[in-house]
């Protein structure tokens, strides 16, 4: 099926796939996401978002909407190389939950407690499309901006105490999972 989809449908895709990741449903998902998919960025991520398919994808959207609001995906440029589809563009939200980054052992590396601030970063998701689905992404982000924007780079000490406190709730509640 990709090779009947033009490079401006494979683009479209690519871009209603980051729309459905950060705030559709699994339903919405499941249109354009293969079930084999697979999202290389998942490493940082709870283990929910490890697996493969739709599910998985919803899983990194739950993740990304307990730590942020009113995120939102504009694409600047959208370049199509064969099956590859790579989206450049700008990602914006606001800080309003505790963010949990985990190791890729599956436990809670950090949290980062909520500062109410806002971002706006750029972003590039490759994607790579088979039988008209996503199967395939990864993405290169400016997590040093969006760290300095929300007030995580330099960090003040009430700042660190704050996580520190983030962190162990965190911790506490994969625990009980």
């Amino acid at each position: 099926m990709t090779a009947t989809l033009t490079q401006t449908d494979l683009g479209r895709l690519a871009e209603r796939a980051i729309h459905a990741t950060l705030g559709g449903s699994l339903a919405d998902l499941a249109t354009v996401v293969h079930p084999d998919a697979f999202n290389r960025m998942s490493l940082t991520e709870p283990p929910a978002t490890r697996g493969r398919g739709p599910a998985a994808f919803h899983a990194t959207g739950e993740w990304l909407r307990t730590g942020f609001s009113d995120l939102r995906w504009t694409t600047e440029t959208t370049v199509v190389q064969d099956d590859v589809v790579v989206t450049y563009g700008t990602m914006s939200g606001r800080h309003t939950g505790d963010f949990v980054v985990w190791t890729p052992e599956g436990t809670v590396e950090r949290a980062f407690a909520s500062t109410d601030k806002t971002f706006t970063v750029a972003q590039a998701h490759f994607q790579r499309i088979v039988d008209g689905l996503v199967i395939e992404h990864w993405a290169v982000r400016d997590d040093q901006g969006m760290g300095m924007q929300l007030g995580w780079i330099p960090p003040t000490p009430g700042f660190l105490f704050r996580c520190y406190l983030a962190t162990r709730r965190a911790r506490r509640a994969a625990e009980a999972l």
